[in-house]
């Protein structure tokens, strides 16, 4: 890539590029996931005429379906809401697929201006952000969602009602509970990024944890889908988990950060003040030191 500096129309331009294929990308994704048929190994035509087509999408309804365990009875609720699911598990299905791009498109518009040290640390920053996404999403999909329906199945029981579930609301709970707390599984690296390039400190937390945690709490609480106590408490756990191994390696960078600050300081010789290694004045007594 050259070295000359773009003008502003050209970053725009560059932009707008970048965009296109992000868009695209998601408008095919998007097809794929809506229109390709789940038995694309040996599909039948006939199943559009019959009208037992299933496209590839319906395999993650399914999937989604099965978490209820047979404890609630969903229904469509309104006319248009099988349509309202459809679209948007698979537009969320598009997004998953499209991640890599959107994050390499990212990557290349701001790569020119980053330096050595600076790439370096966003490739582990994806990567721990990818991964602690993922880990939230499934831990939240395939271990909390099962458990917020049995617990509120349980009690439809008690009080001898039927549990039903509109399919816009069971769906919708379960997609946004899971992206949401995939996201709030990233806080972590994005703390220890933070630190990293000195925006933030860990005293933030180690001396305001009952605040810090209180505040994730109420996040939680709100983010979950009427789990109530149950929900909250397994979820809350394993974020107080990571926030604290986040502390401890932001504590790390930060030590490493200070050494280096150090490094480039020294003392005053009359006054015995810090003042950068460079410089021949002191800025506190104003002698020289040569």
């Amino acid at each position: 890539m050259s070295d000359k500096e773009m003008t502003f129309t050209e970053h725009l331009i560059e932009l707008r590029n970048r965009l296109k294929v992000v868009i695209v990308s998601f408008v095919v994704a998007l097809v794929f996931w809506m229109a390709f048929p789940r038995d694309f190994i040996s599909p039948n035509p006939e199943e559009l005429v019959t009208g037992t087509y299933r496209p590839i999408i319906n395999l993650v309804l399914e999937k989604t379906l099965e978490l209820a365990g047979g404890r609630a009875r969903i229904i469509a609720g309104t006319v248009t809401s099988p349509l309202e699911v459809y679209f948007v598990a698979s537009a969320l299905m598009a997004l998953a697929t499209i991640s890599p791009i959107i994050g390499y498109e990212i990557y290349a518009y701001v790569n020119p201006a980053l330096y050595p040290h600076e790439r370096r640390l966003i490739w582990g920053f994806m990567a721990a952000f990818v991964g602690l996404f993922a880990i939230g999403a499934l831990f939240c999909y395939f271990l909390v969602m099962p458990l917020v329906i049995r617990f509120m199945a349980f009690f439809a029981d008690v009080i001898g009602a039927e549990f039903t579930v509109t399919a816009g609301d069971y769906y919708m709970m379960v997609f946004s509970t899971v992206v949401l707390m995939g996201f709030l599984f990233t806080v972590p690296a994005i703390f220890v990024l933070l630190v990293r390039l000195g925006i933030l400190s860990t005293s933030i937390v180690t001396r305001n944890r009952l605040y810090v945690y209180g505040i994730l709490y109420i996040i939680i609480a709100i983010i979950t889908p009427d789990g109530w106590l149950v929900a909250n408490t397994v979820l809350f756990l394993p974020m107080v988990l990571l926030t604290e191994t986040a502390v401890l390696v932001a504590k790390r960078f930060e030590r490493e950060r200070m050494r280096e600050g150090a490094e480039l300081t020294k003392r005053c010789k009359f006054c015995g003040a810090q003042m950068p290694y460079e410089e021949v004045f002191c800025p506190s007594c104003g002698r020289a030191q040569e």
